[in-house]
């Protein structure tokens, strides 16, 4: 018992000598750091009396880590103040003004806060493109100006709206705060233009700035220079360059040049069969009259034709002929050759006096073509003048059995007849042609040759089918079908009625056919023409019979 309690006895006295000890240790490190924080505060007044205010705010800052002290903060508001770092100056006196201080010094601490809260801040704007005005609205006040350029604000919230004619402007919301610099930079983009372009033709290829583009064009688009290149089929080809300003608005027709195809094939061609037709035709003439036709000479004789005309052609065709002056020679060329066989025919009655007039018109009307070919009429007006020589020579060979000229009960049409219908109906058609294509205005494109072959095949349509209506109607059978009926006056007043119902039918149905003509080529559905014809029909015994009707074809 005794033992313990000696033992808790040198214990309590052992832990008050380690307590006193350690008192007075941190005591002395407690007077260490005052020391030590009042030798920093002198540096530091000595550094900032002498003008060194950054080593001096070292100095003040390491006092008063060691032993924090007014005094310490209102020096290192001061060094702060004088370096210029304002905010966090207006942060230390705000500290010293928290705790008690002397009343001079906490004046001094609230002059200063109040000079520094009327120190503007700086917003520094640089744009793209320069030379822009600038708006900065808040707090009451406004400033404008341009840029780039530095504007002084007091602290606040603004907006900042910067603009330029022909450029969309911008604005941003900005804080400023006390001395602060807030770089901003802008960069406008140009209004944009607008830029429609339309080709003539409409399915012309399109290129803007070397890309390929839709036809018709239509974007808007940034504002400069822009190449734009187009070509077609039969145009020449045309590049050009437009300049667009910021906001401009440019609707641009880009019509191409046509260049007319060369009519050289054609004419090669017309000549290799008037060839053929000229050599079955001078075979024929040398053949007894009274045996049956050798068609094997006739087609010697036309292949022989055919080949001459095709190799002399060749060498004497020019290697480019405009389409129109091509279609103007081959024109002549038949229509004086049908003008000589009709009178030849008329004037003899015989195969030799045809083919001699033949060869004589065809020689007399080539000549005539190439003589005249430059005051030939442009585009389709060719064809209209053809169109016109042939509907005349038909409508004239119809006539003549139509009108009952030259026939005796029982007889056949006498070739003389023939010939003069033929003449007088191809000179009658000949004058209408050439006044339809010459007395237009020649500025402007006529039809198209596409368009008087349609309409030339609803005459040929028309007669084909007003003969088979005579047919059927004069020449049925005992079981009410179509029959076999004899050519004659009124089979021919049928033609005649059918070719112009046909030739009718064609004008009306094609009037608008040249008009869409750019259009097929976007791929728009294409119609047929419906043209007078016949269908062939089943009836109920299994036999077939032509009945007359509209026949058409297309995609529809």
């Amino acid at each position: 018992m005794t033992t313990t309690r000696r033992s808790r006895a040198c214990l309590l006295a052992a832990s008050l000598v380690a307590f006193f000890v350690a008192g007075t240790s941190v005591r002395a490190q407690d007077a260490d750091r005052a020391t030590q924080a009042r030798q920093h505060y002198q540096a530091g007044v000595s550094l900032f009396e002498a003008g060194n205010k950054e080593q001096a705010l070292v100095e003040f800052e390491i006092a008063h880590e060691l032993v924090p002290k007014k005094e310490n903060l209102f020096m290192i508001a001061q060094c702060q103040y004088h370096l210029g770092l304002l905010k966090e100056a207006r942060a230390s006196y705000q500290e010293f003004l928290a705790q008690p201080s002397n009343e001079d010094l906490a004046n001094i601490a609230r002059l200063r806060i109040e000079a520094i809260n009327r120190r503007p801040g700086v917003v520094v704007i640089n744009t793209v493109p320069d030379q822009v005005q600038v708006r900065i609205e808040g707090e009451g006040q406004v400033f404008n100006g341009d840029a780039p350029n530095e504007f002084r604000v007091p602290r606040g919230r603004y907006r900042v709206t910067v603009s330029k004619p022909n450029f969309v402007g911008q604005d941003r919301d900005v804080a400023i705060d006390v001395a602060e610099t807030k770089p901003l930079f802008f960069k406008l983009d140009p209004i944009p233009a607008r830029l429609e372009i339309r080709t003539a033709p409409g399915n012309a290829t399109l290129y803007v700035r070397g890309n390929r583009a839709q036809n018709p064009y239509a974007q808007n688009v940034e504002p400069g220079n822009y190449e734009i290149y187009a070509e077609a089929k039969d145009h020449l080809a045309r590049r050009d360059l437009v300049s667009l300003a910021p906001g401009q608005q440019l609707k641009l027709d880009f019509p191409l040049v046509y260049v007319q195809r060369s009519g050289r094939p054609e004419l090669i061609g017309f000549w290799m069969g008037i060839g053929a037709i000229g050599g079955g035709m001078a075979v024929t003439t040398r053949l007894n009259p009274t045996q049956p036709t050798n068609l094997f000479l006739v087609g010697a004789g036309a292949l022989a034709g055919c080949i001459g005309a095709g190799v002399i052609s060749t060498a004497l065709v020019p290697s480019y002929i405009r389409d129109n002056l091509a279609l103007f020679r081959i024109g002549a060329g038949w229509i004086g050759d049908l003008e000589g066989l009709s009178l030849g025919l008329a004037l003899t009655q015989g195969k030799a006096g045809a083919w001699l007039g033949g060869v004589v018109g065809l020689g007399a009307g080539s000549l005539a073509g190439w003589w005249l070919e430059d005051r030939a009429p442009n585009y389709g007006r060719v064809a209209v003048i053809q169109s016109g020589a042939f509907l005349g020579a038909a409508a004239g060979l119809l006539a003549v059995p139509a009108l009952g000229f030259g026939l005796e009960p029982g007889s056949t049409i006498l070739a003389d007849r023939i010939g003069w219908g033929l003449l007088a109906g191809m000179n009658v058609g000949l004058v209408t042609g050439l006044a339809l294509a010459y007395l237009p205005d020649q500025r402007l494109y006529g039809p198209s040759w596409q368009r008087v072959i349609l309409i030339d095949l609803a005459a040929v349509a028309g007669g084909f089918a007003g003969a088979l209506v005579q047919m059927c109607v004069s020449g049925q059978t005992s079981t009410g079908f179509c029959g076999s009926a004899q050519i004659g006056p009124k089979m021919a007043r049928y033609a005649l009625a059918g070719s112009a119902v046909g030739l009718a039918t064609g004008l009306l149905l094609t009037w608008r056919y040249d008009k869409h003509s750019d259009n097929l080529a976007q791929g728009q559905p294409v119609h047929g023409v419906p043209l007078p014809g016949v269908l062939p029909v089943q009836a109920t015994d299994g036999r077939w019979a032509l009945v007359p009707g509209l026949v058409s074809q297309g995609r529809f």
